[in-house]
């Protein structure tokens, strides 16, 4: 390990340095608030489309009563 490196680490290797504290303090509301805007984002996205979908009317949409080759396994538990 270099002498740099020996600055942004802790002598057990768990957690960071004051040093690397220090590093990164300006970036950290930068970070929150692109955080913010992706999570905003994403939520947006899947809000819409919840709500897009539940707009939709399929009642006028015919069901098919049988798809070839997939057998009705309810028929058969009544029968018995």
């Amino acid at each position: 390990m270099t002498s740099r490196e020996k600055l942004y680490t802790q002598k057990k290797g768990y957690g960071f340095s004051p040093a690397l504290e220090r590093t990164r303090q300006p970036f950290r509301m930068r970070n929150l608030l692109t955080l913010g805007a992706l999570l905003g984002f994403t939520g947006g996205v899947y809000a819409y489309s919840m709500l897009a979908v539940k707009q939709d009317d399929f009642s006028d949409v015919p069901l098919p009563s049988t798809l070839p080759g997939v057998q009705d396994v309810t028929r058969e538990h009544k029968d018995k």
